[in-house]
């Protein structure tokens, strides 16, 4: 029996050991959940020290219990928590709360985490943790969790995920607090027993669950942890994540947190779309998102129609929309018309301003008109739940909307409260009575969180190595590394060009008089580089010349180039002479490798602008020309490619499908390769150029090429 077929012990025991019960530590709070939320199974408490504890007989061990042991939560430290584990007399589950297994790459801690890996293989015990606080599970009345504040739980739309143990009592309270009933609540802590792939792939077999929401800091299998989200996604639960990663410092909290280094926002962001993962940026919009999602699916798209009764909202929501990437949409003849003939004194404009609370019939004309429009992706109307009776027109709008919702809306329609605001009983009920349709809170977050929600639909990505990827992988064998796993200007584009990413007309020599006769040959002006792969930013070194207009200038530039790599002490290995491309758009497509999720695709503003701006976008290896047009389309630069300021248009197809190539690459060689640097790629009117390149090897796969 594996590990995964154990998960339904630690979903629903039959029976729960409190191992080191005491009044002294979490057990005590443990027993009284346990108790509180009338679980049906044995409560048995071990400890050797006492003979009785609650009123309750304790068992010196976990083999003088008078059944085998199910589920095991085990309030010892770290080195008796391994001795327990290695007599846990057939225990199928556990509860690991102790601290002490690698956190902060300890090297005790990271031989304790060795050896628990090794014990949780040999007995298959589905653990949850270390370094966590348990889980509860509302279907089987099971808790783990030593909160004595925890609410009921019971099967509903919702189940959270946190890698904090002190987060599962603020996620818990945040979900309640937005009227949602939470299934399950699990701290998985360190993942050295199972990790976020095993429970998402558990959860998603739970019918009552539409919303898995996790606090994520890193992630021990990307592979894993996407591929089990998809499964999610496909039986109709959605995967939203507040995830660490989106600044260096906490990348290195994370590592010191649960001993795992977190990868950046834009790699696992760029993974994420494909798996359906919804990915925000804190944990009220986590409840946020977790409340939209309860009762309506994601939007097809960012085009949402915005309305208000007040003229100060829409200014406000105009301003939102803008700040948080939502897009206003445009709406039909056909769709102002029939908001004219419903309300005439309304300008059929977005954000839609009704000036007023509407009569039913009226109200729910306009919605109607505004959902009907094939511009729109979702409606967010701006409502203030009555804090007491005496509002009924409001009362009937909500109940009317909230009924066709559940009958006829095709788009997501939802409800959003200016602000956060203490809510009163009435206040409470109201929103209870509305099941259709979600209640968000505060606009601009509401906003941020409606614009991560979009489901931009793409064809399936393709899978597999493309059918010259063995090929291509003896061709990197074929070329010379430098001690620091950089490939020369040569080889790194003669590997691009394998796959179809262009160069502009070049040649490699090795003296003055070759060089002059390349330049003539290719037609000036041109430019002169070293071939140097100890060397790799050439420029900053000086071991660039452009607008070489004569040979005089191209014998001098060979000289000074050798100059300088001799006082560099740099092996030069020839010179490049290459057509100077003039015009077009400088960019940037590359390869990068996460420490996380692995290799992504990279495509942004180039040449000095990269790192000045930093405009750029990911995509996963293997993308499509689909995805590669909305990655460019989501620069600022993209601007620029279109056309500006009376600049001819740059051929943005070729620059689509140079990142379509090299998606090919990162899927077939991803393995091999750490890094892929293609700046700049000169765009032009017609065709784009690879006017440098730069291929950076794994250490892992350096000795392929020597």
């Amino acid at each position: 029996m594996s590990v995964v077929d154990n998960i339904s012990a630690l979903l629903a025991p039959r029976n729960v050991v409190l191992v080191g019960a005491s009044d002294r530590n979490w057990s005590a709070r443990v027993y009284e959940n346990l108790r509180r939320f009338e679980f049906e199974g044995a409560v048995y408490l071990v400890n050797p020290n006492r003979a009785e504890l609650w009123g309750h007989r304790c068992y010196p061990s976990i083999a003088d219990i008078p059944e085998t042991p199910d589920h095991l939560a085990i309030f010892v430290p770290a080195d008796q928590t391994l001795d327990t584990l290695s007599n846990a007399g057939g225990a199928r589950s556990a509860s690991l709360y102790a601290a002490g297994f690698g956190e902060g790459d300890d090297p005790t801690g990271l031989a304790r985490a060795v050896r628990l890996r090794d014990l949780l293989e040999q007995t298959r015990i589905a653990a949850v943790g270390p370094n966590c606080m348990g889980l509860a599970v509302g279907g089987s009345r099971f808790c783990t969790v030593p909160d004595e504040q925890l609410s009921l739980l019971a099967p509903g739309p919702v189940a959270a995920i946190t890698q904090s143990g002190m987060l599962v009592q603020t996620l818990s309270r945040g979900l309640e607090s937005a009227g949602l009933t939470l299934s399950h609540l699990i701290s998985c802590g360190n993942q050295i027993g199972l990790t976020f792939a095993d429970y998402i792939d558990a959860l998603a077999e739970d019918d009552h669950l539409r919303v898995i929401a996790c606090y994520v800091e890193s992630v021990h299998n990307a592979e894993r942890f996407f591929a089990a989200s998809s499964r999610a996604r496909a039986k109709g639960k959605s995967v939203v994540v507040v995830k660490i990663g989106g600044s260096a410092a906490a990348r290195e909290a994370a590592l010191a947190h649960t001993g795992s280094l977190a990868g950046s926002h834009a790699a696992f962001d760029a993974l994420a779309q494909e798996a359906g993962v919804v990915r925000v940026d804190a944990l009220e919009d986590l409840v946020e998102a977790a409340s939209f999602l309860a009762r309506a699916r994601r939007p097809k798209g960012r085009r949402i129609a915005l309305v208000t009764n007040s003229g100060a909202l829409k200014s406000l929501m105009t301003e939102a929309s803008e700040n948080c990437g939502v897009t206003l949409p445009q709406l039909s003849n056909e769709t102002a018309q029939k908001l004219s003939n419903a309300l005439p004194e309304a300008e059929p404009t977005m954000p839609y301003d009704t000036k007023r609370t509407l009569a039913t019939p009226v109200y729910m004309a306009c919605i109607q008109a505004l959902h009907d429009d094939p511009n729109v992706d979702a409606l967010l109307i701006a409502e203030e739940l009555p804090r007491a009776q005496g509002i009924e027109r409001k009362i009937a709008n909500f109940r009317a909307l909230d009924a066709w919702v559940g009958n006829s809306a095709q788009k997501p329609v939802t409800f959003v409260s200016p602000l956060t605001l203490r809510e009163t009983d009435y206040m409470l009920h109201t929103r209870a009575e509305l099941t259709n349709t979600p209640w968000l809170r505060d606009l601009t977050k509401s906003m941020r969180v409606m614009s991560r929600l979009a489901d931009l639909e793409f064809p399936p990505l393709r899978h597999g190595a493309s059918d010259h990827a063995r090929e291509h992988s003896e061709l990197l064998k074929t070329f010379s590394a430098a001690d620091n796993r950089a490939l020369n200007e040569v080889d790194s584009k003669a590997l691009l060009a394998a796959y179809g990413i262009n160069s502009a007309p070049e040649k490699i020599v090795a003296t003055a008089t070759e060089a002059a006769e390349a330049a003539s040959h290719i037609g000036y002006p041109v430019v002169l580089k070293a071939v140097c792969a100890s060397v790799p930013h050439k420029s900053d070194a000086g071991l660039v010349f452009l607008n070489l207009h004569d040979e005089s200038a191209v014998r001098t530039a060979v000289q000074t180039i050798t100059q300088r790599c001799a006082n560099l002490d740099a092996n030069l290995e020839g010179f490049l002479v290459a057509k100077q491309i003039i015009g077009g758009v400088e960019m940037v497509i590359g390869i990068h490798r996460d420490p996380e999720v692995g290799p992504v695709v990279m495509v942004g503003a180039g040449g000095v602008l990269l790192e000045l701006v930093q405009d750029v976008a990911f995509g996963p290896p293997g993308l499509d020309y689909a995805r590669a047009l909305d990655m460019i389309s989501r620069l600022r630069c993209a601007k620029l490619l279109a056309g500006y300021r009376g600049a001819p248009p740059c051929d943005v197809s070729a620059l689509a499908q140079a990142l379509v190539n090299l998606g090919s690459l990162a899927r077939d060689l991803g393995g091999e390769i750490d890094s892929v640097d293609v700046n700049p790629i000169a765009v032009l009117p017609t065709g784009a150029f690879a006017l440098d390149g730069l291929v950076v090897l794994r250490e892992s796969a350096q000795n392929l090429t020597k």
